[in-house]
């Protein structure tokens, strides 16, 4: 145990109500030295026809570069997952498609449409099919490698309307985890959101679950086995932003919803983006938290110890980021895309500590959520 991190311990014990008043530096993460990229998706959903960027980010020297995917690649809106070597671009919106590109080259893989006016929303990837909640259907849609022919997982028996508005997908052995958000006509969710658990091998729907809240409206992650496992995903209400709360979910032979991990009551505001760190034996979670007030907006990177199940007491970056995406890297630092209009960009984190001195262009200003990846 390095002598930083001994410091943290010590202060979590005597913090107020057992909350750690400091993070670890990076430096203490024990992990083979590497030099991690991060790679950021942006785009303008506003203009019509606009593309939008990739942009890579070289964490040990701070150097971006621009613009590093094939024409045509990034739509206007896109999320970014990345699963093994590879990446997997969301092409929201009028989009209609998922593009996926060699992690280390960026070079084109494969690019494949997903209807018209599907607008799909996340992917998770079995062998050579993607399951693509795409909230302008009525469940998921499946799509296969090597092939432009598509099929519907149907759920709109889940939804009066049959639209249940299906928004993120996370792949757990061969269960698909997908979340929807049951929304009416004034996007007004009719009950609490569910979680549907697709068996991959037979595309069957294996069991179906209720979240503790309403309106999931982000995307799963997962947590760490040495935390429990299981996945989170965030819950929002537009018009109380610090109501609901971090959904829990168990995986594995008994899938069940766990309640909430965190309330964003404690958060004041909602959680935008979710991911975990371990630093020596302590599992932390972070937090992109938005107040939701889009006429005074404040968007800030908040820390939880799950051992002791405490929330820190200050949010680590300053009121003047206004933060839409964070991730890990490998080394233990933390990137994080600030979307202020007059300054934007990626930011570097270790620890407490900004290692940049500014945000670094990434072409576009950077808005949704999930688009940063680093390994």
């Amino acid at each position: 145990m390095t002598k930083r991190f001994a410091i943290l311990i010590l202060l979590v014990a005597c913090g107020d109500n057992g909350k750690p008043m400091s993070t670890p530096d990076a430096g203490d993460v024990d992990a083979a030295a590497v030099k991690p990229r991060a790679v950021v998706v942006a785009g303008d959903f506003v203009t019509p026809g606009f593309s939008g960027v990739m942009s890579s980010l070289d964490v040990d020297s701070m150097q971006m570069s621009q613009n590093v995917a094939p024409a045509g690649a990034i739509g206007n809106d896109p999320v970014l997952r990345r699963v093994g070597d590879e990446l997997y671009v969301v092409n929201r919106s009028g989009g209609n498609s998922v593009t996926i590109l060699d992690a280390d080259t960026f070079a084109l893989k494969e690019q494949l449409g997903t209807g018209a006016s599907s607008n799909p929303n996340d992917v998770a990837v079995f062998g050579d099919k993607l399951y693509i909640p795409a909230a302008g259907t009525a469940g998921v849609v499946v799509a296969t490698r090597g092939s432009t022919t598509t099929t519907l997982i149907d759920l709109s028996s889940l939804d009066p309307d049959g639209n249940p508005e299906c928004v993120s997908a996370y792949r757990v052995g061969n269960d698909i985890y997908v979340a929807c958000e049951l929304l009416d006509a004034t996007f007004t969710p009719r009950e609490n959101g569910k979680v549907v658990v697709i068996d991959a091998m037979t595309d069957t729907v294996r069991t179906t679950l209720t979240l503790s809240t309403p309106n999931p409206f982000g995307v799963f992650e997962p947590i760490p086995a040495s935390a429990g496992g299981g996945l989170v995903i965030p819950t929002f209400d537009f018009l109380a932003p610090a109501t609901r709360c971090l959904e829990r979910i168990t995986t594995g032979a008994s899938p069940a919803a766990a309640g909430c991990l965190v309330q964003n009551s404690d958060l004041g505001g909602y959680v935008v983006h979710a991911t975990f760190q371990q630093v020596g034996t302590t599992q932390l979670l972070w937090m992109i938290v938005n107040n939701g007030d889009f006429t005074a907006e404040t968007s800030r990177l908040h820390g939880y110890d799950l051992g002791n199940q405490s929330l820190w007491p200050d949010a680590v970056t300053p009121v003047e980021q206004v933060l839409t995406d964070l991730a890990v890297c490998p080394d233990g630092l933390i990137v994080v895309a600030d979307k202020t209009m007059t300054a934007n960009g990626l930011r570097v984190y270790d620890g407490l500590t900004e290692k940049t001195t500014m945000p670094l262009a990434v072409g576009l200003r950077p808005q949704a959520s999930p688009a940063i990846a680093c390994y």
